[in-house]
C-alpha cells in the first residue's frame, strides 16, 4: 500500500497540469491582491483575506478535475492493468489513490493558507488581526474544506461509473454549478418539506453550519446531526466508489 500511495503521489506532483495549477494559482491570489489595491470598494483587504484571495475557487475546479479523471484515466491508458499484474488489488489501487487525493487536498490547504498569511503581512500590514478575524478566517478555510471534502467523495463515486475521463470531467464540472444551485433551492424547499432535510446535499452543508450557528434554522438540523449524516454521506460514497471500481471489468 505504502508503495502504492507514492507512486500515486509521484504522479500527481509529476503531472504538468499540476505544476501549472501550482503556478497559475499563485499569480492569480497576486491579481487578487492587486485588484484588492487597486480596487478596495470592490475587494478590501480584509474580504480578499478572509477568502484566502478567492484561491478556493480554482482549488475547488483543480480538485474536481483530478477526482473525476484518476480512475478514468488509468482505464483509458491502460496503466490500470500493470498495475494488476504487479499483484495489486483493485481495494489496494483505489484506496491509494483516496488516500493521495485527500493528502493533497490537505497539504493544498495548509499551504495555501501559510501563503495567504504571507501575502497579509507584506501586502496588507494595515489590517490587524483580532481574535474576531483569526477566528472568521480559521472558519472560512474548515468550511471550504468540508465542503470540497464532500464534493470530492462524490466526483470520486461518479469516476469510477464512467469510462471516459473527459466525460467525467465535464459531468463533474457542470455537476459542481449544479450542486451549488440546486443546493439553494433546496434549503427553500426543505422550509416546507422536513423530510428533505436528510438529503445529502443539506449535509454538505455542515462547513457553513460550523461558521454561521444561526444556519440550522436552514438546515433544519442540529449541528451534531448534521455532523453524523455529513460522516454517513463520505462513507457510503467511498464505499460504493470502492465497490464500483472492484466489480467494473478493467
Amino acid at each position: 500500500m505504502r508503495t502504492l500511495i507514492r507512486q500515486e503521489s509521484y504522479k500527481l506532483m509529476k503531472q504538468r497540469s499540476t505544476q501549472i495549477f501550482l503556478i497559475g494559482l499563485f499569480l492569480f491570489q497576486l491579481l487578487v491582491v492587486f485588484c484588492s489595491k487597486k480596487y478596495p470598494k470592490f475587494l478590501s483587504d480584509k474580504d480578499a483575506f478572509l477568502n484566502n484571495y478567492m484561491a478556493i475557487i480554482l482549488i475547488t475546479f483543480f480538485i474536481i478535475a483530478i477526482c473525476s479523471t484518476v480512475i478514468t484515466k488509468e482505464r483509458q491508458f491502460g496503466t490500470l492493468r500493470s498495475l494488476l499484474y504487479r499483484k495489486f488489488s483493485y481495494i489496494q489501487i483505489i484506496t491509494s489513490k483516496i488516500i493521495t487525493l485527500l493528502t493533497f487536498t490537505i497539504l493544498l490547504f495548509v499551504g495555501n493558507s501559510l501563503i495567504s498569511l504571507v501575502f497579509k503581512f507584506v501586502f496588507a500590514n494595515k489590517l490587524e488581526l483580532t481574535h474576531k478575524i483569526w477566528k472568521a478566517w480559521l472558519l472560512t478555510n474548515l468550511n471550504n474544506f468540508l465542503t470540497l471534502l464532500f464534493l470530492m467523495s462524490l466526483v470520486v463515486l461518479l469516476g469510477t461509473l464512467l469510462n471516459s475521463s473527459n466525460l467525467a470531467l465535464m459531468i463533474g464540472i457542470i455537476g459542481y454549478f449544479v450542486i451549488n444551485v440546486f443546493n439553494q433551492m433546496l434549503l427553500a424547499l426543505i422550509a416546507k418539506f422536513d423530510w428533505l432535510k436528510w438529503n445529502p446535499l443539506n449535509m454538505m452543508n455542515l462547513g457553513e453550519q460550523i461558521q454561521s450557528h444561526g444556519f440550522h434554522q436552514m438546515t433544519q438540523l442540529s449541528l451534531t446531526q448534521i455532523s453524523i449524516g455529513y460522516a454517513i454521506y463520505i462513507a457510503i460514497f467511498i464505499i460504493l466508489a470502492i465497490y464500483s471500481f472492484c466489480k467494473k471489468s478493467v
